[in-house]
């Protein structure tokens, strides 16, 4: 299948206009004024990238939005109009379209497994793929339905010179993160699971320790889209099966746990998040012993996609 950029323009539009909206609303660049959620402005949700309603009934929304040149993780949820397709499988295509170009080149495909949320309530399909090029780019995802029928869904989307955030191979930015030293627990999370392990450490002086580091980015408390996950959860049952072998780090997405009390009015946005240039609201980052990033996660990551990193950081 070869997507025409023409079917989909008015997406790509919209995808475009809503990714500039993630990077003013939620972080900025150092020395930019944050818009949302940084001082007396009330945060707002950034809303999901989605592509059309397919002629096979499907949706794709975009997890992973967020990609530069080189390889990128790329993680979708599928839905129809029976909710959540949890097919085993899903394979993705990728095209990249010239300037002008109708029709894309195809440019890489991968098999991409299902990963189930824990609970069981969501799921998404990820896997790694190539852009060689930035530019825009489609990617057609195929799934086969209960009758062995290929059910396709289609995304464009624009990959930028840069990724907003750090991308793999930058040293990991060393940010003085909130530790239980200097703060209470309720000052430091907005979750109900206070895993006090994962407090223990700064940003800092994790990664100039000579360990390798897994470090989540999320607000428990304020996960409810359909990419975002118990990320917290996961991480601190990865730290129960590596402890002693890596650092375990949750900074909460805002600064200000203990104050919002379910109003996301007075929600700041974290002086980490921040300074690590988030456009979007959860994020893990696996760092290597020498305090080089060697995997990013945007949206939620299953233990099984992080314990695979980590095990590689191990090496």
């Amino acid at each position: 299948m070869t997507l025409n950029r023409n079917t989909v323009i008015i997406t790509l539009a919209a995808v475009l206009m809503l990714m500039a909206f993630a990077c003013e609303s939620i972080a900025a660049p150092s020395g930019q004024a944050v818009t949302q959620g940084g001082g007396d402005e009330p945060f707002t949700e950034v809303e999901l990238i989605k592509g059309p309603v397919s002629p096979d009934g499907l949706q794709a929304i975009f997890a992973t939005p967020d990609l530069g040149p080189g390889e990128q993780r790329v993680a979708v949820v599928l839905t129809s109009e029976k909710g959540l397709v949890r097919s085993p499988i899903a394979t993705l295509t990728s095209y990249y379209y010239a300037d002008g170009a109708v029709e894309g080149e195809m440019r890489d495909t991968a098999v991409a497994l299902f990963r189930p949320f824990p609970l069981g309530t969501r799921g998404l399909y990820a896997a790694q793929m190539e852009f060689d090029s930035p530019g825009q780019w489609g990617l057609d995802i195929a799934v086969l339905d209960e009758n062995a029928n290929t059910l396709r869904a289609e995304l464009l989307f624009d990959v930028p010179e840069q990724t907003e955030a750090p991308p793999n191979g930058a040293a990991a930015t060393a940010s003085a993160s909130k530790t239980m030293a200097t703060h209470s627990i309720e000052e430091l999370t907005t979750g109900t699971l206070r895993d006090t392990d994962l407090y223990q450490i700064s940003i800092a002086d994790a990664v100039q320790s000579g360990m390798p580091t897994v470090i989540v980015m999320a607000s428990p408390a304020f996960c409810t889209n359909a990419v975002c996950g118990p990320q917290v959860d996961v991480l601190s049952e990865l730290k129960n099966d590596y402890k002693g072998k890596a650092h375990f780090i949750h900074v909460d997405f805002f600064d200000n746990p203990d104050e919002i009390q379910g109003d996301l009015t007075r929600a700041r946005v974290s002086p980490t998040v921040l300074e690590w240039n988030l456009p979007s609201t959860e994020w893990s980052f696996v760092v290597n012993a020498d305090g080089t990033i060697h995997r990013r996660f945007e949206g939620f990551a299953p233990i099984d996609e992080l314990e695979d990193a980590l095990l590689e950081a191990l090496e």
